[in-house]
């Protein structure tokens, strides 16, 4: 499958939007990856796995490991289609039962790669592979549909984990400029913020209150 075909399928689902949005850190950015909506549109979610799971094919994993929340769908998804067991890694371990990370049938020793919707800087997935890892499994790839590319690379190469993606967002907004769903205000104003996020940051906060 193409880039272009991932590009469509997303925007098939409307899984990137464009305006002012406050972000889980406070921050505000001119862009929103939703891929949670996927499922909600069975084609686009369709092409999207199909694609993530040649990927996972060729990694030749043990087990596939999705992150909560929105990696979940994915990798059961994915699951199915390769064949391949399917464990999910929670953000912090839960506080009841038996009190697990990591929900599912594996063993000691088994290679996982680590599915999730995108990633920003990294951080994140940091905990869900040392959650793993705890718990006695070889991560050493995460594949995500949209790479942000704002550090996440470094940040698991740091923690010996390759980082794969279907598409990244610069990509994604070249196609939709292409194909006029995005506006030039719009498409200028994200690449500004993927470039410098703290400088947008600091030129959305002097703009007069209307």
């Amino acid at each position: 499958m193409s880039k272009d075909d991932v590009a469509q399928a997303l925007c098939d689902a409307n899984s990137i939007r464009t305006g002012l949005f406050t972000y889980a850190s406070g921050k505000q950015g001119p862009v929103y990856v939703d891929i949670r909506v996927l499922p909600s549109t069975p084609s686009s979610m369709d092409a999207i796995t199909d694609a993530m799971a040649d990927k996972v094919n060729k990694l030749n994993p043990d087990v596939i490991a999705g992150a909560e929340t929105a990696g979940i769908p994915l990798a059961a998804v994915i699951s199915i289609k390769t064949g391949i067991p399917m464990v999910y890694v929670r953000k912090k371990p839960k506080t009841y039962g038996t009190q697990s990370q990591v929900e599912g049938v594996f063993k000691k020793g088994a290679k996982a790669v680590l599915i999730d919707d995108m990633i920003t800087n990294g951080w994140s997935k940091v905990d869900f592979i040392e959650g793993l890892r705890f718990k006695g499994l070889v991560v050493e790839d995460c594949l995500v549909v949209v790479d942000r590319e704002q550090g996440g690379t470094e940040t698991l190469e740091k923690n010996k984990v390759q980082l794969h993606s279907l598409i990244s967002l610069k990509e994604m907004l070249e196609y939709m400029f292409d194909k006029k769903l995005i506006s030039d205000k719009d498409y200028n104003s994200v690449l500004e913020y993927l470039e410098d996020s703290e400088g947008w940051q600091r030129k959305i906060s002097q703009r007069p209150s209307v």
